[in-house]
């Protein structure tokens, strides 16, 4: 691990040098960057629900706590239960019409584990079962999982979670390189494999990391950890399937957060430079796409998950590379930020 971060970290420093010549990149003034509130753990994944309630992962204890405005949270569940707290990571959730909560989760392989490995030999554990999607009752809190490696499917790093107003759940596979699909019905499938989705440089064999739907649910847009960094857009066909990807941005450094605004507007964080963007909806020519950064350095600490809420922006500071003693283990809230 300790060599994995090293070359992250030596990889990032190079890469920043390259985005600061990137063109249409703008970098914006007056936004109010702060702790809205600190954790037990790191945290990870965050959501809202329809009344507005704002929740977050505590990524390697596996909590879901829903935030207060006072700076205090409620303890909401375990997943994928509280015996199984430290074996695994805890990353993307959702919420649907009725505000039962999906969590993906990541069981740690028992024999394997390296994110940097071409092969992902941890894909290939028979050990591990318990990798997948987790619902939350919106009533009683009860954990049940919804797709998982011990029922067969081939999920590897489930990353994050969408959910469409059909209750179609699609959910991003880091290192299978994917997007699944999983019905109402509980029907699952690869909903798109697409090239665009999956690495290109062995150095950094990660994929597809985070995934958003657009307001009028006609399209996905996918954001990767791949050696240059690139929104991907992917159309939803009438029947459901996945239409040819499209680069909708590229020339960034990897990601791990995105939202969408009513207007079109992207958000995408990318920690490795420890900053969040803001994206154009109209795409340039060749993936040049206009981008404005809202915020950078201090309080974020390698911001992951994005969630707007009352046209305020809120990260999670997972800070990754950051050594233990260092992690604030916060969440950020960002006031004041303009688009263009």
């Amino acid at each position: 691990m300790k060599t994995q971060r090293a070359f992250l970290l030596f990889y990032f420093s190079i890469i920043t040098l390259i985005v600061m010549l990137i063109p249409g990149i703008v970098f914006a003034e007056g936004a109010t960057v702060t702790v809205y509130t600190k954790l037990p753990g790191v945290p990870e994944g965050l959501a809202i629900d329809s009344k507005n309630n704002l929740y977050a992962t505590v990524s390697f204890t596996g909590e879901v706590v829903k935030l207060n405005e006072d700076g205090t949270f409620d303890h909401i569940a375990w997943v994928p239960s509280k015996e199984d707290s430290g074996k695994g990571q805890l990353i993307g959730i959702e919420t649907d019409n009725n505000d039962n909560i999906y969590a993906a989760y990541k069981e740690f392989s028992h024999n394997y584990e390296n994110l940097l490995d071409p092969l992902h030999p941890d894909c290939n554990d028979v050990t591990v079962k318990k990798s997948g999607v987790y619902r939350i009752d919106a009533k009683t809190r009860e954990v049940t999982p919804v797709l998982t490696r011990g029922d067969g499917w081939p999920v590897c790093f489930p990353d994050d979670v969408d959910i469409d107003n059909a209750g179609n759940i699609y959910v991003s596979d880091l290192t299978y390189a994917g997007i699944w699909k999983i019905s109402p019905d509980g029907k699952v499938k690869l909903w798109s494999g697409d090239p665009l989705l999956n690495w290109s440089e062995r150095i950094l064999p990660l994929g597809i990391n985070v995934l958003v739907l657009d307001k009028a649910q006609k399209n996905i847009y996918a954001a990767t950890t791949t050696i240059e960094g690139r929104i991907v857009k992917i159309p939803i066909k009438k029947d459901g399937s996945a239409g040819k990807a499209v680069i909708h941005s590229r020339g960034h450094t990897y990601f791990d957060g995105i939202e969408i605004d009513d207007e079109g507007y992207i958000y995408a964080s990318e920690p490795g430079i420890n900053q969040i963007v803001v994206i154009s909806p109209q795409a340039g020519f060749g993936g040049t796409t206009p981008r404005k950064v809202i915020a950078r350095n201090a309080p974020l600490e390698g911001p992951t998950s994005l969630v707007l809420r009352d046209g305020v922006l809120y990260t999670a500071n997972l800070a990754y590379g950051w050594p233990d003693e260092a992690k604030s283990n916060t969440i950020i809230r960002i006031k004041g930020f303009s688009k263009e």
